[in-house]
């Protein structure tokens, strides 16, 4: 099939599936007016924008070359309420793209939606949230830092998540304190016109309990964490459900000074649910152990144990491994924490450093857990290194809070970073996952980077998949009405399967500058370079290709 026919046939098959969203754009003007007019009533407050992009895309692949002009329509609403037990934000967006190249025109329309609520039913003691979000990425992971609605738009996939959750926290007393939660979550995702087979439907419930001493201990220090998970994936992959159970407890006695001895246990077991292959093994791993401890207060001390192995693999049982917890604030602007130990994987680890001052902060952390697509994607995750508006995540925007314990205003949220290099699939893998963000803030600039590190290895067939990524962000205010933003991005995926090794590399690069004309009315100029190389995964533009883009966007804002 010629290179003209197969485009041809994908764009029929993208306006096939729009065509019963060209009500969208028509309903935006009814929704900015109720937004405006709701945002008069008592407890709400409501606000809207309109953007507008003409966008100059040249690319150049080995399959094929093409110029093309693209102009982009975005409206954009978002709703909040607040009172004293019960808060809430609804965020929805269109975006309407037109393109025209010298080939073809298209016309693709893309809504995407996001919603949080928390009411507190018992003041600081019990509350109930709820979350979820429609939105599009790489469904093959292999793109992640690229494709966008611009670019390789075939290979986005359509993800949607719904979470709902209990969470209780007792108190700190004179003899306990804990907390726990129990959440269930949905997600649904529709196959990309490039993997017209991939998709899923999953549900996924989570518990967790923690309890430890109060503040009135002095002899006897102790721990307890429980955690749950169930996977439940559809009966169409074939793959089965997931149940993992996890807890680990520890005592310390304290016998001169800052000196102590403690016993530890732990427990780990994870089943591959309704499979009659090599992977329905059953996984249930025990230990037990004793050492001593070195105490100076809650978030100064170091333990080291000798523990002993109780599991059903036959080459692990009776082992004696050396485990280590510790937890230290260098100081008051410094901390560390880190565990070493084992689990039915073999070795573990977990470890994290925060750094605070009034214009340099950064978090890092490391952590190994058994996991999924749909729970990875449905909780993005976040360090607390800097807060933003709702929706808005670029530099220019957002600011370092107080402290790494800063509490959320209503209309704030943590820069949070989707796992990136995920592959759309219903495997259960475990991953080992560093993650670091680094902030400074002066007077006029900002600078935020954030560095990632992913290693998959999938317990449902023979695959390991190691992604690394970094992404370097910055404004700088030129006056009072102008700042100079710019962007810098980096990507390595890395696949293993059955023998066969397979990568791709990314590159993306922009400059721009920001306008604001009024109190409602800004504008951006904007040039950007992308490159992309590797086997893993092609696209429409093939396995090798770059693009270079110049943007002119316009936003008026309603309040």
């Amino acid at each position: 099939m010629d290179t003209t026919t197969q485009k041809g046939k994908i764009l029929s098959m993208r306006n096939a599936q729009r065509s019963n969203k060209k009500w969208l754009p028509a309903l935006t003007p009814v929704a900015l007016l109720l937004m405006t007019h709701l945002s008069h009533a008592q407890g709400l407050n409501a606000s809207a924008s309109v953007e507008g992009s003409t966008i100059l895309q040249n690319r150049h692949s080995d399959v094929r070359n093409e110029e093309l002009v693209t102009f982009s329509v975005k409206p954009e609403g978002i709703l909040r309420y607040d009172s004293r037990t019960f808060s809430g934000t609804v965020i929805g967006s269109v975006t309407h793209l037109e393109r025209d190249s010298e080939d073809v025109a298209r016309k693709d329309t893309f809504s995407e939606f996001s919603y949080n609520a928390n009411w507190q039913a018992i003041d600081h003691i019990l509350s109930f949230r709820a979350s979820g979000n429609q939105s599009y990425i790489d469904g093959s992971g292999g793109d992640f830092l690229i494709s966008d609605y611009f670019l390789n738009a075939e290979s986005l996939a359509k993800v949607e998540t719904q979470n709902y959750g209990a969470y209780l926290t007792i108190p700190e007393g004179d003899w306990i304190a804990g907390g726990g939660s129990l959440v269930y979550a949905k997600t649904n995702a529709e196959e990309s016109e490039f993997r017209p087979n991939i998709g899923l439907n999953n549900d996924s419930t989570a518990g967790s309990l923690y309890l430890m001493n109060g503040d009135n201990a002095q002899n006897y220090f102790w721990n307890l964490n429980s955690t749950y998970t169930k996977l439940e994936r559809s009966e169409e992959s074939g793959n089965g459900d997931y149940i993992g159970k996890y807890a680990t407890g520890a005592l310390d006695s304290m016998l001169y000074n800052d000196w102590g001895i403690r016993v530890t246990a732990s427990y780990d077991a994870n089943e591959l649910v309704a499979r009659t292959d090599e992977f329905s093994n059953e996984r249930e791993f025990k230990s037990y152990g004793v050492g001593i401890t070195y105490r100076e207060a809650a978030g100064r001390y170091i333990s080291v144990t000798a523990n002993k192995v109780d599991s059903d693999v036959e080459r692990d049982d009776g082992d004696v491994f050396v485990g280590v917890d510790a937890a230290w604030a260098l100081t008051p602007r410094t901390s560390v924490q880190a565990s070493i130990g084992r689990r039915f994987y073999g070795r573990s680890a977990s470890a994290g450093i925060t750094y605070n001052t009034r214009k340099i902060r950064g978090a890092v952390n490391y952590s190994e857990q058994v996991t999924s697509f749909s729970q990875l994607i449905a909780t993005p995750q976040s360090l607390g290194v800097f807060v933003c508006p709702t929706g808005d995540f670029t530099a220019d925007a957002c600011f370092q809070p107080s402290s790494l314990d800063y509490t959320l205003g209503d209309d704030e949220q943590f820069l949070q970073f989707i796992t990136t290099g995920l592959e759309l699939s219903n495997a259960i893998f475990l991953r080992k996952a560093a993650n670091g963000e680094f902030g400074i803030q002066g007077r006029r600039g900002t600078i935020v980077l954030n560095l990632q590190y992913a290693d998959d290895e999938y317990l449902d067939f023979d695959q390991q998949r190691k992604t690394y990524s970094a992404n370097l962000s910055s404004s700088y205010q030129l006056s009072r009405h102008s700042s100079l933003l710019g962007n810098l991005r980096y990507g390595v995926t890395e696949q293993m399967n059955n023998g066969t090794d397979r990568d791709s590399e990314q590159w993306f690069a922009s400059v721009g500058l920001r306008r604001t004309f009024s109190r409602y009315f800004s504008g951006d100029l904007e040039t950007g370079y992308v490159t992309r190389s590797g086997s893993l995964a092609t696209s429409a533009y093939g396995a090798d290709y770059n693009e270079r883009r110049i943007s002119v966007t316009i936003r008026y804002d309603f309040e």
